[in-house]
């Protein structure tokens, strides 16, 4: 069941990224198709050809590539495969871009008499794309793979470690919101281990209502006597003291 729960994950965020792509990937061509002939001036009859259906295209495109876009900003609700803040997203949708680009300078070879110039900007904006494209592929890899090490290192700390109550003796808010609604927090906490007092930090993810707040708890698990301070994981503790003003300290971005 677990595996088959990771595969459908995997299945849905390659549907999206896949959407993304297509979707910018359109936009872009319709956009640059549309809109450079008539700057330079090109063929009448080639720049007015589809010229009702192109402005549909390239708006339509882009708008249905934003709402993919910010329908896998929720991923982390559903699945664990991304970390919070993955690139993955503005990394198909630059690449999407990149491939409209390539397929724009590619159609302005129909044009009578073939425009040097416009294929030549056309093919700039691909290798610009390409080029944001392929940093952002770049580092969405190195955070999935680092992102999966730490899932699977949670995992075998929760089935082998210990499990107490810490103290939150600080508290950062990262002014982020997984999903719009829920924020993000950096707790530093301080429990007793049989290496004495002990401090842990990591992220934690609540309610707003939920938040934590200092003075209240957290749940921690640490491995062995618990002097290796970097392998912990923290989250939110049903039983603690709620931040009574939290609903007016973090509200959520209007949408």
């Amino acid at each position: 069941m677990g595996k088959t729960s990771r595969m459908r994950g995997w299945k849905v965020l390659v549907a999206l990224l896949t959407l993304i792509t297509v979707f910018c990937g359109v936009g872009t061509w319709a956009m640059i198709t549309w809109i450079l002939p008539s700057v330079m001036n090109l063929d009448p009859a080639w720049s007015q050809s589809n010229g009702d259906l192109w402005p549909w295209l390239a708006f339509g495109g882009l708008v249905a590539g934003s709402m993919v876009a910010f329908a896998l900003d929720y991923s982390p609700l559903w699945t664990n495969r991304l970390p919070l803040l993955s690139d993955a997203g503005t990394a198909a949708s630059l690449s999407g871009a990149a491939i409209g680009a390539v397929a724009a300078a590619g159609s302005f070879f129909t044009v009578v008499p073939v425009s040097p110039l416009a294929i030549l900007i056309a093919g700039s904006i691909a290798l610009i794309f390409t080029a944001l494209a392929w940093r952002r592929i770049r580092s969405t890899i190195v955070d999935v793979r680092s992102h999966g090490a730490n899932r699977e290192r949670v995992k075998t700390l929760r089935a082998t470690g210990t499990q107490v109550q810490a103290d939150v003796v600080d508290l950062h808010f990262q002014h982020t919101w997984l999903g719009g609604d829920s924020p993000v927090f950096t707790v530093t906490s301080e429990c007793t281990t049989p290496s004495g007092s002990q401090r842990g930090e990591g992220s934690v993810v609540t309610s707003v209502r939920g938040a934590p707040v200092v003075g209240g708890t957290v749940l921690l698990w640490f491995s062995g006597d618990g002097s290796d301070t970097s392998n912990i994981d923290i989250v939110q503790d049903p039983s603690s003291v709620l931040d009574p003003d939290a609903e007016s300290t973090y509200t959520a971005p209007s949408a």
